[in-house]
C-alpha cells in the first residue's frame, strides 16, 4: 500500500502544473472583453518573453537566429535565387498587440493584428538571377529593414491531450506583412563593382515595394517560426484551463 501511495505521490508532483509568472496575466475566454483582456496582458508579457523563459524552454527570441534561409522568386530566365545565412531576426521585443479574435463558435481559429516598429533582418548572402527585370549577382552581407510593419496572423489550433489536460497548440498559421517602408542593402554586388552595387541598391530602395513583393513570402515564414516556437513553448506548459479558463474566479 505504502508503494502505491508513493507511485501516486510521484505521479502527481510530476503531473503538476507550475504557476505562470508573475507578469503573465490570464483572461476568462467567455469575457465579453476577452480581446481586449489579452491586447493588454500582451503590452506586459512581451517584453519579458522575448528575452527567452526559462519556464517555458525558450530561448531569446530577439534576435531570432536562422542558419539558413533560401529564397527563390520567377521563373527561367526572370528568376531570382538568394541565400541567407547566419540570419538574425531583430526588433520583436517592441512588438505591439493591436487586436486580438478568437472564433468561440470555431475554437481552433483565432487571427491578431500586431505592429512592429522596426523589424530587422541581418546575415550574409549569396545571389544571382534577376530582379525587377534586371540582372543581378553577389556574395556579402545583407541588410533588410521593415519600418511600422503590420502584421495580420490568422492561427489554426488543435487540442492535444497531455498528462490527461487540454493543451492549445498551433498547427498552422498564415502571416500577411505591411510595412510603411522597407530599406534594403546589399554589400559587395557584381563582384565588388561600387558603380554598378550602387546603382542596383539605389534602384532597390526607389522600387522598394516591388522588391518587398518578391521576397516577402521567405520573410514571413521567418517570422512565423517565432510565433509557432513561442506559442508552443507556452501552451505545452500549461493547459487551456490554466491559460485561458472559461471564467474568472
Amino acid at each position: 500500500m505504502r508503494l502505491i501511495l508513493l507511485a501516486v505521490t510521484l505521479y502527481l508532483a510530476h503531473a503538476e502544473v507550475p504557476q505562470l509568472p508573475s507578469y503573465f496575466r490570464v483572461c476568462a475566454r467567455f469575457d465579453p472583453n476577452f480581446g481586449d483582456c489579452v491586447v493588454n496582458s500582451s503590452r506586459e508579457v512581451i517584453p519579458h518573453i522575448v528575452k527567452g523563459e526559462i519556464m517555458f524552454n525558450l530561448p531569446p527570441l530577439d534576435p531570432f537566429e536562422i542558419k539558413e534561409l533560401k529564397l527563390s522568386h520567377g521563373q527561367g530566365r526572370g528568376q531570382l535565387n538568394m541565400t541567407l545565412r547566419d540570419v538574425k531576426l531583430l526588433g520583436l521585443k517592441d512588438a505591439y498587440l493591436l487586436n486580438y479574435l478568437h472564433d468561440l463558435n470555431k475554437k481552433n481559429h483565432s487571427s491578431f493584428l500586431l505592429t512592429v516598429p522596426q523589424l530587422k533582418v541581418l546575415g550574409t548572402y549569396i545571389l544571382s538571377g534577376q530582379i525587377l527585370l534586371l540582372p543581378i549577382r553577389g556574395t556579402g552581407n545583407i541588410n533588410i529593414t521593415l519600418v511600422h510593419t503590420k502584421c495580420m496572423v490568422r492561427n489554426t489550433i488543435t487540442v492535444k491531450k497531455i498528462n490527461g489536460r487540454d493543451h492549445f497548440l498551433l498547427t498552422s498559421a498564415t502571416v500577411h506583412l505591411d510595412p510603411e517602408r522597407m530599406y534594403i542593402y546589399l554589400d559587395n554586388l557584381f563582384n565588388g563593382d561600387k558603380r554598378l552595387g550602387d546603382e542596383m541598391n539605389k534602384l532597390l530602395d526607389e522600387n522598394w515595394k516591388e522588391v518587398f513583393d518578391e521576397i516577402t513570402p521567405h520573410i514571413a515564414a521567418s517570422f512565423l517560426d517565432v510565433l509557432r516556437e513561442l506559442t508552443n513553448a507556452i501552451s505545452k506548459q500549461f493547459p487551456i484551463d490554466i491559460l485561458m479558463p472559461e471564467t474568472m474566479p
